[in-house]
């Protein structure tokens, strides 16, 4: 049985979790509701979430996430080594094709639905679609790093990523499992993948793996941009662009291919 103490800071994550970028703010009725906690618990949870800046209010009295969450993201993302390995890759792929440019790792959530999440990115020198993305999930399937980091998971991995329907973002998205498979393979063939108005209309990306140690796949690198500038033809360059700065970067994290 779990010790008081843990199980008031599982229900603390609990509640935090519940705050996404569609759900952005929450009232304390609300709170109560998508827990399922009793009041009092809910708000005794929130008070001192508040008190240490985790969460906060705002004009309307509603709870959001904190300042203090930006100070604990910031740590970790400059004590990640990954990170630390790949963001001069970034930087020179932004500069070389004046795109944006991310690194994405795999979060499965709780209902086993795939995402790819960016840790981190450098913005192309564009105005249109200069947007910042770090921390933020998109359907794995939709992303070319999504479906990069899917393409070289363990089969039975796989599998339980691929159990959940494949909701569409678009006309584009690939929503059935057997197209995802082959589109899969085509990614494990030619070392990088493709997204093509997949996540949203006019959004154009590559993305290439990147590769531990031990040959296991660690994270995705993209470079992506607006349908404006970029046909299939300049992105399937910048995928071949893409798989290079990956293998150079698997290379520094120790892989042997």
């Amino acid at each position: 049985m779990a010790s008081e103490g843990s199980q008031t800071i599982s229900r603390a994550f609990e509640l935090l979790h519940l705050f996404d970028d569609e759900h952005p703010e929450w009232s304390l009725s609300e709170l109560v509701t998508a827990s399922g906690f009793k009041k009092t618990t809910a708000f005794r949870l929130l008070s001192e979430l508040e008190h240490q800046n985790v969460l906060q209010r705002t004009t309307t009295g509603n709870y959001a996430l904190g300042s203090q969450l930006i100070v604990f993201g910031g740590r970790a993302m400059r004590t990640n080594r990954l990170r630390k390995v790949v963001r001069p890759h970034l930087q020179r792929l932004a500069q070389l094709t004046t795109e944006s440019t991310t690194l994405d790792v795999l979060w499965m959530a709780d209902d086993t639905r795939p995402t790819s999440m960016v840790i981190d990115e450098v913005l192309g020198t564009h105005l249109l679609g200069i947007t910042q993305y770090v921390g933020v999930r998109f359907p794995a399937h939709t992303t070319a790093t999504g479906k990069t980091l899917l393409a070289f998971q363990a089969p039975e991995t796989l599998k339980t990523a691929l159990a959940a329907p494949l909701l569409a973002e678009t006309t584009h998205t690939l929503t059935t499992a057997d197209a995802l498979h082959a589109e899969l393979a085509i990614v494990r063939e030619r070392g990088f993948a493709l997204a093509m108005h997949e996540l949203e209309i006019g959004i154009m990306a590559a993305a290439a793996p990147i590769f531990g140690v031990h040959g296991d796949i660690q994270a995705a690198i993209s470079i992506g941009g607006s349908s404006g500038r970029i046909d299939e033809q300049q992105l399937t360059k910048y995928g071949q662009l893409a798989k290079e700065t990956a293998i150079k970067i698997s290379k520094q994290l120790g892989y042997e291919a």
